[in-house]
């Protein structure tokens, strides 16, 4: 269990083998079953432990990024999986403008997937392979391990935003936890690293490489 900590003067927090723990609020965690979280183990369990193999990054951080990132997710058998494209303002085409769209489960920019496998040719059906988007975001993730120490929360917020930034002096970012993020992105990546907690606990096999804390 880490001590508890904040940024900026924001709320605080500390990571506990069970998730995300905020002050005065307690263990943070969707509402009901982790449904979801069971069903992205079930269904991409392989890719998981492989990019977290490969990286070092706990199994649980690529749940809970999966999660935040794509949204809820439980379909029925036979049901596809459509891999979702997000083409953010600004964007061309895929050549003119690879920053500037996302892709996969993980809405891993081009350029973003590009940099972190070190391979100038990835493209968007690169990308749009699960294995590979999960595995682009662990070696990205990895990468700013320096910033975040594998925090879940300070994890999110270089995801989403590149680094770890002040919000206080930005009105559009402004949040309890006084960290530059997009939207309520912080307390859905909080929620659902628990439920990654809680599912990487179901699994023996992710006991030793799945929690940060």
């Amino acid at each position: 269990m880490s001590e508890w900590r904040s940024r900026f003067g924001g709320l605080k927090w500390r990571v506990t083998p069970a998730g995300v723990e905020i002050e005065g609020a307690g263990l943070a965690r969707t509402k009901g079953e982790p449904r979801t979280m069971r069903w992205y183990w079930a269904s991409w369990a392989p890719h998981f432990l492989a990019a977290s193999q490969a990286t070092s990054v706990p199994t649980a951080l690529l749940m809970m990024t999966v999660a935040t990132e794509n949204g809820p997710c439980i379909l029925e058998d036979g049901q596809p999986f459509v891999v979702p494209v997000r083409r953010e303002p600004g964007y061309v085409d895929d050549v003119k403008t690879p920053e500037r769209i996302s892709v996969g489960p993980c809405h891993v920019l081009i350029s973003t997937a590009r940099g972190a496998m070190g391979d100038p040719s990835i493209n968007r059906a690169w990308c749009m392979d699960r294995g590979n988007n999960i595995l682009a975001a662990a070696r990205y993730i990895a990468g700013q391990k320096a910033a975040t120490g594998f925090d879940p929360v300070l994890v999110a917020a270089a995801y989403n935003a590149g680094s770890i930034r002040d919000a206080r002096t930005q009105p559009r970012f402004a949040s309890r936890w006084n960290i530059v993020a997009y939207g309520n992105h912080l307390d859905r990546a909080a929620a659902w690293y628990g439920d990654a907690c809680a599912v990487v606990a179901e699994s023996e096999a992710l006991a030793r490489i799945g929690r940060v804390a």
